[in-house]
């Protein structure tokens, strides 16, 4: 008797220690399985799906920026609320460029996209077949004019095929630009300006003609956009470490100002201040009549950054990860605010607020008096190029684009 009861509890705890082992099984299945839910949940949640609601029939204001991720995106400036987002085939360099409510974007890669500006949706596109890192211009509202590799192209806004070809026979990294100059008999003549890498400048005709060429006596090479604002000269910066004055007329040089840097920022010039920053870390406000130094800044890194006016005050971005705001007057910094990566893009100003990308892969919109920040839009990549906003009556650009007018 006593054995048998022996072998009921050994049975009775054998069936308690199966109930237990299958209970634990159960348990772990029913965790894995809830985990596994979770975790695809999770993943599925991470996607970027197209909002249900459709797009807002009521066209706003919008920035849009664009970095080396390969994403567009339209942005509400009065919320800093994506409103759509647009993939492209290599990274973006060049500032966007809009035209009747068409957004105009060039990648590394070669490629052109035309994009509708409200929904972001292709309209058309085009390959180049070489890099294209110059901001492409508008000219005269009837042709895209844009640099790929070594030429460049004119184009018909609506299709992208060429109207003519200008072969400058070396890689070009600028934005063109063009202005009326005064001719022979006083008619005013349009004219479109190009630097290339070749150390030339070259004006050339609506028809692809080189009217005249630049070229300095000191060799050198052109990444610096000219700066035209009058029909009388253009301001441009080479890698020799001088900044020009080009008679627009005949390509004469007017005078020319030595920097211990290359100079890559594109110059502005306003109120007879040629402002422009150098790889020596400074800061330059020269003379435009003169070519002589009226005041420069010291920062901590070199400046590519491209400068923009408000007021009475500059702002440029550095490599020491600061945008900064001078007074144009005297070169009194007024404000400076860090970001957490060098700014090579260069400003954008609107209605008292200045935009701009950092390498910390961040939008920034701050007060232009104050330096406060307004908003930061995190676009997941490192910025080369700079924002412009659709202001519905225009558009505010940057002055690495020959559009940029103050």
């Amino acid at each position: 008797m006593h054995n048998r009861n022996r072998m009921l509890i050994i049975v009775s705890k054998s069936f308690e220690k199966n109930q237990n082992i299958r209970m634990n099984l159960t348990r772990r299945y029913w965790i894995l399985a809830a985990s596994a839910i979770f975790t695809l949940t999770g993943l599925n949640s991470c996607k970027d799906y197209s909002p249900d609601t459709p797009f807002p029939d009521v066209y706003g204001q919008t920035v849009f920026v664009s970095s080396n991720n390969q994403i567009v995106y339209a942005i509400n400036p009065a919320n800093a609320e994506r409103i759509w987002k647009f993939v492209v085939d290599g990274e973006v360099h060049a500032t966007p460029v809009l035209n009747q409510k068409a957004l105009y974007v060039a990648s590394t890669t070669g490629t052109v996209y035309k994009i509708d500006a409200q929904y972001g949706t292709e309209t058309t596109k085009r390959s180049f077949g070489s890099s294209i890192v110059g901001t492409p211009y508008f000219y005269n509202n009837t042709m895209l004019l844009i640099a790929a590799g070594t030429k460049l192209h004119a184009v018909d806004p609506n299709t992208l095929d060429d109207i003519w070809v200008r072969d400058m026979g070396a890689p070009i990294t600028t934005s063109p630009t063009s202005h009326m100059i005064n001719k022979i008999d006083t008619i005013n003549v349009p004219v479109i300006f190009i630097a290339g890498t070749n150390n030339n400048v070259e004006a050339i005709n609506s028809y692809g003609q080189v009217l005249w060429t630049f070229t300095p006596n000191e060799a050198g090479a052109f990444h610096s956009s000219p700066c035209v604002v009058n029909d009388s000269f253009l301001y441009v910066g080479n890698d020799n470490g001088k900044m020009y004055a080009i008679k627009t007329f005949d390509g004469v040089q007017k005078w020319s100002f030595s920097t211990a840097g290359q100079v890559r920022s594109s110059p502005i010039q306003i109120g007879g201040n040629v402002l422009f920053g150098s790889n020596d870390r400074n800061f330059y406000s020269v003379d435009s009549a003169t070519g002589l130094l009226r005041w420069k800044v010291a920062t901590a890194d070199i400046i590519q950054s491209s400068p923009a006016v408000f007021n009475q005050n500059v702002y440029f971005g550095g490599y020491d990860q600061n945008m900064y705001c001078v007074d144009i007057i005297d070169g009194t910094v007024k404000w400076k605010q860090r970001t957490f990566g060098l700014i090579k893009s260069s400003p954008m100003i609107h209605n008292g607020d200045v935009y701009f990308g950092s390498f910390d892969k961040n939008l920034y919109r701050l007060d232009a008096n104050t330096g406060g920040q307004k908003f930061v839009f995190n676009v997941n990549g490192q910025m080369v190029t700079s924002p412009i906003l659709d202001t519905l009556g225009g558009a505010a650009v940057p002055s690495i684009s020959g559009n940029y007018r103050f």
